[in-house]
């Protein structure tokens, strides 16, 4: 009777192990502005999927951990707009990975457009060396 108590007890011990240790790790994303002197004054708020995640002044970045897969990230001026989100980009989150993606202004005449784009880390060390990290963003998975 002992045995079989001690048996169950082992296989019950190893089932929960492993499946502490299964667990996916979330991937982490930077988003990053540094949009030179264009609605430099105004917040941008960043989504991901759809949800606000961050509102990022000029020359700051901020730090998300998110689940893996593919989710999609976009951007909309906090001052005078239209509102509408910038063109969303489709990322791919992997266990361990970072993807860094900034925000980018392009201006044509009198129309400032903003979009996101994922870029290198060769390319973030520069352009984070120059910013401040924005601790108080939401944290979302």
């Amino acid at each position: 009777m002992k045995t079989i108590k001690f048996f169950a007890f082992l296989a019950l011990t190893l089932t929960v192990s492993f499946n502490v240790f299964s667990q996916d790790k979330p991937g982490q994303v930077y988003l990053i502005r540094s949009t030179g002197y264009t609605g430099s004054a105004v917040n941008y708020r960043i989504y991901i999927d759809d949800k606000l995640v961050c509102k990022l002044k000029n020359k700051s970045f901020s730090i998300h951990d998110i689940g893996n897969g593919e989710h999609t990230v976009s951007v909309v001026s906090g001052g005078i707009s239209n509102g509408k989100k910038s063109a969303p980009l489709k990322i791919t989150v992997a266990e361990g990975k970072v993807n860094y993606i900034s925000v980018v202004s392009t201006q044509s005449g009198y129309a400032n457009k903003i979009t996101c784009q994922e870029i290198t880390q060769n390319s973030a060390d520069p352009l984070l060396a120059k910013a401040t990290q924005n601790k108080s963003c939401l944290t979302e998975k």
